[in-house]
């Protein structure tokens, strides 16, 4: 009884006992401490990861490969450990990746959760904490005023033609998405050629008293019109309202000059001119050729001003035509371009709100210029060796052809008329070399207003015009060069990508 007395009063052991215990929770808080301080570090790249995931889904919101880029971009924010692998950053566990779109508002959502493996609290009889994310991003295209100006001169006929229709499609349908409309978001249309077609209704731009119906034979006006070149006013957005326009016409030469000598060009009988409204089928077109007669010789399909409606957009793109004859004159598309979203045309156009200031809040203004060749009159050389016609009821064509240092009419005229003001010898070569300086003022002034330049070409090998249009860019990566259809088309889409503004909304 004794030593069990003294045993119960005995107390030496209690304070190691009771400090041990006392360990216990404090091991457990320390140990959640540095477990949740690597859950908060998860959770945050697990955030960025969706982010980065809805924002890919958001933008290839109509890609047929949407869902692998929402898990491409995810994965590579959560640095998957194997190419298999459901694991990822600290060893976490993916258990959920869900992807949920609503293409009527436009809308990516990406829900993810990761089991997290614990280190000291599985002491504790916790195993893992989960990390969850549910993200959603909104396609959101800032307003804009979109110009598209499109080569569609005789050398784009056939494939080129078809490769051109395809990329600018696939680029509208990208912008619009499946809306027929977007809110702030109207496109242009400029073809243009040696010249471009302002509308055969706008005779009110033109300089009184210059229209001769009588001029065009059996035939309208199909409205086209002369560059304003006098004063500088082919760089400039100056508006039919201030500078008015000529119409073009390119007369009939039949006896004008000797048979070996002269352009037989055409007579009121022998006109075969395209519909002004509608233009025949590719074949049709094609069929015709540089063979093509008439005062509107060259003239291309008209301008469509800014339009909110994406069917009618493209309906004109689908209804785009090579047009043969005349040249390339890109400065005067670019020209035209330009003032289909200059403010100084507002009202012009049809509609008393459009063009907007350059300086409307949440607004761009955005050109991109298309070409498949160098800026230079054609000149047909009929009459050269197996060119001649000898069949059917147009005059005959000249005999033992050489050239006369003349060319095809653009809306310049003829090169011998000098309407560049060209120190003599006139030849092409300095012609385009003036044109292109023209162009480069003009792509100057148009970034100088906050314009956004994209620049496309198509099969050029020219390196002069290649830098041209890579200057004339807002930034050189805005250029493309395109030697084929595939890469005119993948050329489309980027800039369609760059042009589509996104931002988080949940």
């Amino acid at each position: 009884m004794t030593l069990l007395r003294r045993l119960r009063r005995d107390r030496r052991g209690a304070v190691a006992m009771l400090a041990g215990l006392a360990a216990i929770p404090l091991l457990a808080m320390a140990g959640a401490a540095v477990d949740l301080t690597r859950l908060y570090i998860l959770h945050s790249r697990l955030i960025t990861a969706v982010d980065a995931a809805a924002l890919a889904g958001a933008r290839a919101i109509n890609d047929l490969d949407r869902d692998t880029q929402i898990q491409r971009w995810f994965w590579a924010n959560f640095t998957r450990t194997g190419s298999q692998a459901t694991s990822g950053f600290l060893g976490a566990e993916v258990t959920q990746l869900s992807i949920t779109v609503d293409q009527e508002a436009r809308m990516v959502r990406v829900r993810a959760r990761a089991a997290l493996p614990t280190t000291v609290l599985r002491l504790f009889g916790q195993d893992v904490l989960v990390a969850s994310v549910d993200q959603a991003a909104r396609r959101q295209d800032r307003g804009m005023e979109l110009a598209l100006v499109l080569d569609v001169t005789g050398s784009m006929a056939g494939a080129p033609m078809t490769a051109l229709r395809d990329a600018a499609t696939e680029l509208v349908n990208i912008l619009y998405g499946p809306s027929e409309t977007i809110p702030n978001f109207w496109v242009s249309v400029v073809p243009y050629t040696a010249m471009v077609n302002i509308g055969r209704g706008r005779t009110g731009w033109l300089e009184p008293g210059s229209l001769n119906p009588a001029d065009y034979g059996s035939t309208v006006w199909r409205g086209c019109v002369f560059a304003r070149h006098v004063n500088g006013e082919d760089e400039t957005d100056t508006p039919p309202t201030i500078v008015p326009f000529r119409p073009f016409l390119w007369r009939s030469t039949v006896n004008r000059y000797s048979p070996n000598l002269g352009d037989n060009e055409w007579t009121n009988a022998t006109i075969t001119e395209p519909n002004p409204e509608n233009p025949p089928s590719d074949a049709a077109q094609n069929a015709l050729g540089n063979n093509a007669r008439g005062p509107n010789l060259g003239c291309p399909r008209a301008i469509l001003p800014l339009t909110a409606s994406r069917s009618v957009v493209l309906n004109e793109i689908a209804n785009l035509r090579a047009t043969h004859r005349g040249g390339t004159m890109a400065n005067l598309g670019l020209q035209m371009g330009w003032a289909t979203i200059s403010p100084r045309w507002r009202g012009l156009w049809g509609s008393a709100t459009l063009p907007q200031d350059y300086d409307t809040p949440y607004m761009d203004k955005v050109v991109v210029l298309m070409t498949d060749g160098n800026n230079e009159w054609y000149d047909w050389p009929e009459g050269a060796p197996g060119a001649c016609r000898t069949t059917g009821s147009n005059p005959p064509c000249r005999s033992g052809y050489t050239s006369d240092g003349d060319t095809d009419m653009s809306a310049y005229g003829r090169l011998r008329e000098n309407r560049l003001g060209l120190v003599a010898p006139l030849t092409n070569a300095r012609a385009l070399t003036e044109i292109n300086a023209r162009m480069a003022r003009m792509c100057t002034r148009i970034k100088a207003r906050g314009v956004i330049v994209y620049t496309i070409t198509f099969n050029v090998t020219n390196a002069a015009t290649r830098d041209l249009y890579r200057a004339c860019a807002t930034q050189p990566e805005y250029h493309f060069n395109s030697p084929d259809a595939a890469a005119l088309r993948a050329a489309f889409r980027e800039i369609a990508g760059q042009l589509a503004n996104l931002r988080i909304v949940r």
